[in-house]
């Protein structure tokens, strides 16, 4: 588009540099500039018609030449000067994800060293603690809410327990200081009765760098590992799943320890507990679910949101105790927690617990609570669990009023000192923003360091399900800390991978219920516990329903509790298309994970590099989703014998070329090796270039082959749309544009559901020849 009338007939006068026109803006150009520009002379002979037509109009006087300005020097132009590309590669990090690498054969997880809270042994001793552990709890959220009107906390709102400390106390002070505990968004009290550090609790909602995580998780997320917290939650019903992986874990070791549980009423609802039950209750694990019932789920009556009047009664279903009990009596629920400990030390599984009580306050702070009667809320606050327990005290004679008065003052200074030295404390600094997010790896995990990977030189040919499956076996046979569980594992999977690995490792091969949440939610839990769970999600596709386990827990955990929790734990998941199962069981959900920061995202496309690849997940301290291309299965290639592993996070040029290079993604390479191959009997020689390890990507392989080949296409099997063909293609064009001859295409699956049919499934997927079409269209 000529911007003016003199720009114009300087063109149509042959006088118009039109390189420098476009570069300075006089022209507008859009599409192929380059070819335009080669094809401008063919328009010369209509420059002939232009003189006429102006003598014709009578304005031959713009014929003249016009007399020639004062020369003014400018910077020499190239046609480069159109895009303003850098003359070099922006090379990224090693890793684009902040991984922390040591030098080190191996890197275990080290967990804050245990801080037990002993609790008297004394009975009279015991029930004076009881009283002053509750008017912490009670001072502590009476003095959050005060800090919280006055603007001091750094929150939109938060939780509070007030009126509900009576089962926060029963419940710790019935527990050891070596058993777990997992908690809910309204966690505070919970964490307080078990032993946490109150300064660090504090300081953690008012978001300072003393915190207990470091100033990342907050109240919602607050967690002590030092404790035997294995962190509050903000997803209801999440605590349940963990709780029952953490008591997994413990049986799986035969240590005497028991795992509690919290849960409010409005979670009973969920899926995550009637599959966390069910699969307690299967595995008759040491777990004890605790539902703080205090009647309202968020602002609904909990006779709006289920049938069942007792709570507890739900337990008949999974054929397990439960107990209902008055959560404002604190040695009630102290007697009904210890009685369900001793059964679960005796190995007679899981106990649900209910304790009806109240809070006084609304949901979360900021709200009015105007849902509530006052009548109902006043009558509950006369049932005050502090006042009834220091009333009963002091009618026993454990107790005098005045040493009553002293214990809720001392209680009261503490947390307002408290409260005073965390708004005094240090913000976290900026280079903290990207800390804790994965736990540290050994640097030969990820191709870096002294120590290399080389395989033996001898190799044998097997399919990628025996690749798999031989690397199962040696990990379970090097580590005992390595199970597996999920759907049908016991006779191999729906793809066979694990057959026959029941036999041979007795006990550590666990078939699940159908229930994707707790399979998941379990591993979670296992791991953080110190186990290395492999997990098997049958198919991709299923991992919709699993998905608050991967994205809300496995990736996030380590970095809410600044780094206190390693999530070592494997999900392997068949995924893709091409073999007639339709669109719910046939999708390449890659993209869907590559963009939630904390997981490490896996897609081999060799038996080789399969076996290598699920080796170095498993060796990780990380959550790791690995993806098994359902038409790898079957695929029969070369495997190197003895110790094979694979580095995460490096890429492989599987074919090198000159021409052009090809990036795959999954178990899209063989058919972009076919079209490599093709295009090859033509004269071009595409790079091709494996990702296997999507996040961390391996970007600096990718920018080399770029920078010999000057061109790149990019293949998977996903849809095309936010594929993560995508993002490969804005790393390279944000770090290597100059280089960059054409722009770059992308091959991917149509964005549509996988289709039944045969045929119309093959169309949906990128094969050979349309691989090969792209890359001839770009070198057109």
């Amino acid at each position: 588009m000529i911007q003016s009338a003199d720009t114009a007939h300087r063109f149509w006068m042959g006088r118009l540099n039109v390189p420098q026109a476009i570069a300075t803006r006089q022209i507008i150009a859009r599409g192929n500039i380059p070819k335009a520009l080669r094809l401008l002379p063919a328009l010369r002979p209509a420059f002939q018609i232009y003189p006429q037509v102006l003598q014709e109009l009578g304005m031959s006087h713009l014929l003249e030449e016009p007399s020639p300005a004062p020369r003014r020097r400018l910077p020499r132009l190239r046609l480069s000067v159109l895009w303003r590309r850098p003359p070099h590669i922006l090379l990224p990090p090693p890793l684009l994800w902040p991984i922390p690498l040591v030098d080190a054969e191996t890197v275990e997880p080290t967990p804050p060293p245990p801080r037990p809270h002993p609790l008297p042994e004394d009975p009279i001793a015991l029930r004076r603690e009881m009283l002053q552990r509750m008017m912490l709890i009670r001072a502590f959220e009476e003095t959050l809410a005060t800090e919280f009107a006055r603007g001091t906390i750094p929150a939109e709102t938060i939780h509070l327990s007030t009126g509900q400390e009576a089962v926060a106390v029963g419940v710790a002070f019935a527990l050891r200081p070596t058993d777990w505990m997992t908690t809910t968004h309204r966690g505070h009290g919970h964490m307080l009765a078990k032993g946490a550090d109150l300064d660090g609790m504090m300081a953690e909602i008012f978001g300072k760098a003393e915190g207990l995580c470091k100033g990342k998780g907050g109240s919602m997320h607050v967690t002590d590992a030092g404790i035997g917290a294995l962190g509050a939650n903000g997803i209801v019903g999440a605590s349940l799943v963990i709780g029952a992986g953490a008591a997994l874990a413990a049986k799986l070791r035969g240590e005497d320890r028991v795992v509690v549980a919290f849960c409010g009423d409005g979670a009973t609802n969920q899926g995550m507990f009637h599959e966390a039950l069910n699969f307690a209750a299967i595995f008759q694990l040491p777990l004890i679910v605790v539902i703080e019932n205090n009647q309202y789920a968020e602002f609904t009556p909990l006779a709006r949101h289920t049938r069942v009047t007792r709570l507890a009664d739900r337990a008949a279903a999974y054929g397990i105790p439960g107990v209902h009990v008055d959560g404002n009596d604190v040695w009630a629920v102290y007697e009904a927690t210890r009685e369900a400990a001793a059964r679960a030390r005796r190995g007679e599984g899981p106990t649900l617990i209910e304790a009806l009580t109240y809070r006084w306050r609304g949901h979360s702070e900021g709200e009015g609570a105007v849902y509530r009667p006052a009548a109902e809320v006043e009558a509950w606050k006369a049932r005050d669990p502090i006042r009834r327990w220091r009333e009963r005290l002091e009618a026993e004679g454990v107790l005098t009023p005045s040493e009553a008065q002293a214990i809720e003052a001392e209680a009261w200074r503490r947390v307002q000192e408290a409260a005073e030295r965390a708004q005094r404390g240090t913000e976290p600094s900026l280079e903290a923003l990207t800390e804790d997010l994965y736990a540290p790896e050994p640097a030969w995990l990820y191709g870096q360091g002294p120590r290399i990977l080389r395989p033996s030189g001898r190799t044998r040919e097997c399919s990628t399900a025996e690749a798999l499956r031989e690397a199962l076996a040696e990990e379970m046979a090097r580590d005992p800390r390595v199970f597996l569980l999920g759907e049908d594992v016991t006779t191999g999977g729906y793809f066979g991978v694990t057959a026959g690995l029941g036999e041979e490792f007795p006990g550590r091969v666990l078939d699940t219920p159908i229930s994707e949440s707790a399979i998941v939610g379990a591993a979670v839990g296992a791991a953080m516990a110190g186990m290395r769970p492999v997990a098997e999600i049958e198919f991709a596709d299923f991992l919709t329903c699993a998905m608050d386990g991967l994205v809300n827990q496995a990736a996030k955990i380590r970095y809410m509790s600044g780094g206190q929790y390693a999530l070592p734990l494997v999900v392997r998941t068949p995924a893709g298309g091409g073999i007639g199962m339709a669109a719910q069981h046939s999708q390449s959900l890659e993209p869907l994970l590559t963009g939630i920061p904390g997981l490490i995202v896996v897609a081999p496309g060799t038996p080789a590099d399969a076996k290598g690849l699920l080796k170095a997940a498993i060796r990780s301290n990380n959550p790791v989703v690995f993806f098994e291309n359902k038409l790898l299965y079957a695929e029969v290639g070369p495997v190197p014998e003895g110790e094979w592993i694979v580095p995460l996070g490096v890429a492989e040029v599987k074919r090198p070329g000159r021409d052009v290079t090809v990036v795959s993604i999954g178990a899209v390479l063989s058919r972009v090796l076919e079209a490599a191959a093709e295009l090859a009997r033509e004269g071009i020689e595409a790079e091709v270039v494996d990702v296997r390890t999507l996040v961390p990507l391996d970007l600096r392989t990718i920018l080399a082959s770029v920078a010999r080949t000057r061109r790149l296409v990019v293949v998977e099997d996903a849809p095309l749309t936010h594929g993560f063909g995508a993002e490969v293609v804005a790393r390279v064009s944000e770090a290597a544009w100059g280089l960059l001859r054409a722009a770059p295409r992308r091959v991917a699956g149509q964005d549509v559901p996988i289709p039944y049919n045969r045929k119309l499934e093959r169309l949906a997927l990128p094969d050979a020849p349309r691989i090969a079409e792209a890359v001839r269209e770009m070198l057109r």
